[in-house]
């Protein structure tokens, strides 16, 4: 018979702390990345400031709030692993929400060819890249056409 867990109390644990639900159910992987992804978001909210800190802290609240809603379903599972999180739009989804924290889910997935997982990677590595480079590279091309 498969461990039941309560998915009301998997539900407030991730309410609590993003990833803690998913520890709760068992899975265990599934919420260290959740966890590290929103450590990695709020060091990211600390060190930025301006609309960059309003970006990453929207970013923080849409993985807290879809790791609260896939901690009470995956509890509702009843200890079978829900695939949906596999699933080619909610991996891109992620991808595109949280960039390069969501890459160990495209590597877990089976809906993704090797050729498509390295395209992926390409993609939401440079489009990490550009967000941090534009500031710098706006600031050095204003001053260099600033005249003096």
């Amino acid at each position: 018979m498969p461990d039941r867990r309560n998915p009301l109390l998997a539900l407030a644990l991730s309410a609590i702390a993003p990833g803690l639900g998913q520890l709760y159910n068992k899975e265990t992987r599934k919420g260290l990345v959740i966890i590290g992804s929103c450590l990695g978001l709020g060091l990211l909210i600390y060190w930025q400031s301006g609309l960059n800190r309003i970006t990453f802290a929207l970013a923080l609240l849409l993985v807290w709030i879809s790791a609260i809603a896939e901690a009470y379903k995956s509890a509702q599972a009843s200890g079978q692993p829900p695939d949906f999180y596999y699933r080619k739009a909610y991996v891109v989804s992620l991808l595109l929400l949280i960039g390069p924290f969501a890459l160990p889910l495209l590597w877990r997935s089976p809906h993704f060819s090797r050729t498509a997982r390295w395209v992926w990677i390409v993609v939401v590595v440079g489009a990490t890249l550009l967000f941090f480079l534009t500031p710098h590279l706006t600031s050095w091309t204003l001053r260099r056409l600033s005249p003096e």
